[in-house]
């Protein structure tokens, strides 16, 4: 190990948190100066999603194989390396930490997985970003041996970088999804920015509102959205979870069927999850999916300020015009915006008086040409 070597490389990794495109290379060049054959960032219970994180290239191709063979189940490396992680001194473990030579030849994982990849050597640089722990696991291959006690402490050195570089990382991420997020509301988009499970990082200005005029129907609790009724809050829970998935298929058709939140007056609202994966980075556990909530009960401001321009109605008028639309009643349009009957149809009158309409279904014909 040249410290010259790991200071370039580490110059490098720095690079890759504004250009996320750089990981692969930047991280094989880590791992390679740390006499590694491959290196990656893996936060704690990633599982299957361990495809997404940062990887250097040869590890990504091992990483295939891991999710899809569910290695990360039950993993002897992870259900006994990560408490050791939180108490280790110098917050560096190697292979020989965590089985002896007898054991590694009965677990499956080692001998099955890691031996038939030619990768028998292990390390992993602990670390925390915002309390999650992270670690930054090292494979050697079969030509390199294991690695020594000796390596782990120089190893320690490289702590406060490895978790300042996936901090930067991840704020990084945030601020772009965040704006993108804030931008969905000035076109009448209720979103909110959720990390990998699923918690709310970001609330733009319209799903405010709307959680405060829906609360009836969809809170935000323990930091997750949620919905009132059970069986609206069992489908989205598994939008959210299937969004996250690692497999694109499975993610594509989470994102393809919107969830029904139902409620108890009116109608439910509609919940759509995209992905945020390509837009904002490679990857980001951090900003992973923008939850996209609409209430057919509204019409974005654009359509009523359309139909107030186009047939010269009032404000009010084109409020309620947008309401009926939607094809419902007059009583349901007058609920939906606070006013009394007599003054709904005082202003259904004056509507059809001005689009040259005689009935309720002659003008939610024209409306809705109009609103293409």
């Amino acid at each position: 190990m040249r410290a010259d070597a790991v200071h370039r490389a580490l110059d490098a990794c720095y690079d890759a948190v504004s250009e996320p495109e750089l990981w692969q290379t930047t991280l094989h060049d880590l791992a390679s100066s740390l006499d590694s054959a491959c290196a990656m960032f893996y936060p704690k219970d990633v599982g299957e999603r361990a495809t997404l994180v940062p990887s250097s290239v040869h590890y990504a191709d091992l990483l295939e194989d891991y999710v899809a063979g569910g290695w990360y189940d039950n993993h002897y490396r992870a259900e006994r390396g990560w408490p050791l992680l939180e108490t280790h001194p110098t917050g560096v473990l190697i292979e020989h930490d965590l089985a002896t030579d007898e054991e590694r030849r009965k677990l499956a994982h080692y001998h099955d997985f890691y031996l038939k990849w030619g990768y028998p050597g292990f390390a992993a640089i602990g670390f925390r970003v915002e309390g999650q722990h992270w670690c930054l696991p090292l494979l050697r291959s079969s030509s390199q041996g294991h690695f020594s006690y000796e390596e782990a402490h120089l190893f320690a050195r490289l702590g406060p970088d490895l978790r300042r570089m996936m901090h930067l990382s991840e704020q990084f991420a945030q601020a772009r999804a965040a704006t993108g997020v804030e931008a969905l509301a000035h076109i009448g988009r209720a979103a909110m920015l959720l990390d990998w499970q699923g918690r709310a990082i970001e609330i733009n200005a319209r799903a405010e509102s709307l959680l405060a005029a829906a609360s009836d129907a969809i809170v935000i609790r323990d930091g997750r959205p949620r919905a009132v009724h059970a069986a609206s809050d069992r489908q989205l829970q598994s939008l959210l979870a299937g969004a996250g998935s690692n497999g694109h298929r499975r993610q594509r058709a989470a994102e393809a069927l919107p969830v029904r939140i139902e409620r108890p007056a009116g109608l439910p609202l509609i919940a759509e999850l995209v992905s945020v994966r390509g837009l904002v980075a490679p990857v980001s556990m951090r900003a992973f999916a923008i939850l996209l909530l609409s209430d057919p009960h509204e019409r974005p401001l654009a359509d009523t300020e359309r139909l107030r321009q186009a047939l010269g109605l009032t404000p009010a008028e084109a409020l309620l015009a947008g309401a009926m639309a939607e094809g419902r009643s007059l009583e349901s349009c007058a609920d939906q915006l606070g006013i009394a009957i007599g003054t709904a149809r005082q202003r259904l009158k004056a509507i059809f008086a001005k689009t040259g309409t005689h009935r309720q279904g002659e003008l939610v014909a024209l409306l809705s040409r109009l609103l293409r």
